[in-house]
């Protein structure tokens, strides 16, 4: 009965999981329809998703709730979306998307409580591979759908309606290979071809700033592990070294910025987003406190991004940088919010890594910074996205296990203390 109840599990998960990839769906769907724009069948699709996970989490209501205790930072973020919509130009619409967060946030939150961390690396992987070579089988059989044409002419997008969120897909995809234990020679053939696969695929897709935060996390995690493993640097000066390789590359960026993007591919303005940024700040200083309302922005929710898309000649669809995003939308207190969230996530990323000698224990901390450096030119925080939806995962499972094993400590101490008094 278990094992039949698992499988119902991970088939409803890993089927959410390829929802929110949106992967495939843009290209049955009516061309331009997207969940903001209403398009009943992608609704329908997402209901029933989440109906799904909805009913994971009630039944085992005791676990759900213990991580809901765990995390009221997380709790926080979300219930000052839903309220935002009293203050929004489009109330029912900033609702409306503030409720389909709230379901993404539901199933990070069912992936955290059904299956450990490994297990939900395991997940993901499949569903990832399934995706690189359907991709891979758009590219090289239908070119004219796999391959985008207009601006975007000859990068490769697969069975995404866009390159990027082929090269986010694929980003995360080398991450998860990277990190998932492969205990037979099969294992680690599969780990190899996956992991080739989606680096061709990220490649060809151009993606840039997904190419950016997987090296960067990359490189970031087998440091960090071989500093901590074989070095024994303490922690502090770690995360010390970390800030100040981050600083630095801001302020190389800030100071030399068209020798930087040059080098990448890219002109001085980062593919416009420098000037999007600037009109961002400009208007988020008219509501600094509580923002526009979630999602409430752009896409027409407030006259000023009517504005904007006037003035540069293109419609915007969103900030091109999470943190800017959510001080736009959501104000100084949901800023603040975010920060402390991804804060409590990395502190609580480090002491999983400093306990456990799998590569899984190092999921978390990898995760977590590429989630921050993905999120300097993409918006993924607070998100209908499933990058969010991993995030929250890997953070609401990883306080669960260190809130277990304190009340475990707890325990051992009291039984100690009883036995010699």
């Amino acid at each position: 009965m278990m094992n039949a109840r698992r499988c119902l599990e991970a088939t409803v998960l890993g089927g959410c999981t390829f929802v929110l990839s949106a992967a495939l769906l843009p290209l049955v769907l009516a061309p331009g329809d997207t969940p903001m724009e209403g398009n009943p069948i992608w609704k329908l699709i997402l209901a029933a998703s989440y109906l799904g996970v909805s009913a994971i989490l009630l039944s085992d209501y005791r676990q759900t709730w213990l991580c809901i205790e765990n995390n009221p930072l997380l709790v926080a973020m979300v219930f000052f979306a839903l309220l935002s919509c009293l203050w929004a130009y489009t109330p029912a619409l900033v609702l409306q998307r503030s409720v389909a967060v709230l379901g993404a946030t539901l199933f990070g939150l069912a992936l955290a409580s059904r299956f450990s961390l490994e297990d939900q690396l395991r997940l993901l992987s499949w569903v990832f591979r399934i995706i690189a070579v359907l991709s891979l089988l758009c590219v090289l059989l239908a070119p004219r759908i796999g391959i985008a044409s207009g601006e975007q002419d000859g990068y490769w997008r697969g069975i995404f309606g866009h390159k990027n969120g082929l090269g986010q897909i694929m980003a995360i995809a080398i991450l998860v290979e990277w990190l998932l234990p492969a205990k037979t020679r099969l294992s680690k053939c599969l780990n190899f071809a996956t992991i080739l696969l989606c680096a061709i695929l990220l490649f060809f897709s151009n993606s840039i700033t997904a190419m950016i935060a997987i090296t960067a996390s990359l490189i970031f995690i087998q440091v960090y592990r071989f500093t901590r493993g074989s070095l024994r640097v303490p922690m502090f000066a770690i995360v010390s070294i970390i800030a100040l390789v981050i600083t630095s590359s801001v302020l190389l960026l800030a100071t030399d910025n068209a020798a930087v993007t040059a080098a990448l591919g890219r002109t001085s303005s980062l593919t416009g987003r420098t000037e999007i940024w600037q009109w961002v700040m400009y208007f988020a200083q008219d509501r600094p406190i509580l923002g526009y309302g979630y999602s409430g922005f752009w896409g027409g929710a407030a006259p000023e991004s009517i504005a904007l898309n006037d003035r540069l000649g293109f419609q915007v669809m969103y900030s091109h940088n999470g943190y800017l995003d959510i001080f736009l939308t959501l104000g100084a207190v949901g800023l603040l919010l975010s920060l402390l969230q991804i804060g409590v996530g990395i502190k609580r990323a480090f002491y999983r890594s400093e306990r456990g000698a799998s590569s899984v224990d190092y999921w978390p901390l990898a995760f977590v910074f590429y989630f921050a450096v993905h999120n300097v030119a993409e918006c993924t925080i607070l998100t209908q996205d499933l990058e969010w939806s991993i995030f929250v995962a890997a953070i609401v499972g990883t306080g669960t296990l260190l809130a277990a094993e304190s009340a475990t400590n707890k325990d051992f101490l009291r039984l100690q203390t009883e036995q010699y008094s």
